[in-house]
């Protein structure tokens, strides 16, 4: 008799054990509203529990589907959160010297731009040409994407924030030659536009691409130019008053590689 009641007790534990369990696996509803979530920490738990269901191969379709695009939204969520204007970019830098801007865990958004590449999925192209500047995953995506990922991929050469213009200038680079939007001509206008821009950053990185070309040496007049007066510097030691000018160095190693012929340094 005993063994028996013991036996039932057992048997009541692993049904209220499992009961537990299965009341805290959340739902697909939970998971979508944990990735729209004020807080990076619950969204990354519900990016993770949505990976997860997604891996199971469990799900309906339609529960699949509203998790993925769940997801794709996640990413470009993050993105804005990114990609600030400018101005907006500096003051946050300052603040997360100052700790006081709250970081992200170093594996949430790389795990979250490779997810959403894997996918494969042109519903998420506007996704990653926002995770352009920090995920090579996003770029190996959006050329695999080809025609479909030019325009999104152009338009961002007049975004407000200096990293995505550098990238979508980059990224147009790598698909010269795709079609019309990117043809050679094309790419030397927008490199011309992007030597005037008012990022420093956006300018040293056209003088990189452009002394990659192989037409480079009709650029030049424009390079002696910014090798003189760009105006962009680093402040030196209060000792000695040294200042650096990063855009005029860049200049001068182009036009060094140009006169004696030898290839792109950045590149090697």
């Amino acid at each position: 008799m005993r063994a028996v009641f013991l036996a039932f007790t057992v048997w009541v534990s692993v049904i209220q054990l499992t009961a537990q369990q299965a009341s805290t696996v959340p739902t697909v509803s939970q998971m979508s509203e944990g990735m729209k979530s004020s807080r990076w920490i619950e969204r990354s738990k519900a990016f993770e529990q949505a990976s997860e269901a997604l891996a199971s191969g469990k799900l309906s379709s339609n529960d699949s589907e509203r998790l993925e695009l769940g997801i794709i939204q996640l990413l470009i969520t993050e993105n804005a959160l990114a990609n600030v204007p400018d101005d907006e970019a500096v003051k946050r830098s300052a603040k997360m010297a100052k700790g006081e801007v709250e970081t992200e865990d170093e594996e949430y958004y790389p795990s979250l731009v490779g997810f959403v590449a894997n996918m494969n999925d042109e519903r998420a192209i506007p996704a990653l040409v926002g995770a352009m500047p920090y995920a090579s995953d996003a770029a190996g995506a959006l050329l695999r994407f080809g025609d479909k990922a030019v325009g999104p991929v152009l338009d961002q050469l007049k975004s407000r924030n200096a990293l995505l213009r550098t990238s979508a200038l980059n990224m147009a680079i790598s698909m010269e030659g795709r079609n019309q939007s990117v043809s050679p001509p094309r790419i030397r206008e927008m490199l011309r536009s992007a030597l005037a821009d008012p990022v420093a950053v956006v300018r040293s990185n056209a003088v990189d691409e452009i002394a990659c070309l192989d037409d480079r040496k009709d650029f030049v007049p424009t390079l002696e130019k910014l090798a003189k007066t760009d105006p962009v510097h680093w402040k030196g030691r209060e000792d000695d008053g040294v200042q650096f000018y990063p855009v005029r160095f860049d200049a001068r190693r182009a036009l060094r590689e140009i006169q004696n012929n030898q290839p792109c340094s950045w590149r090697r």
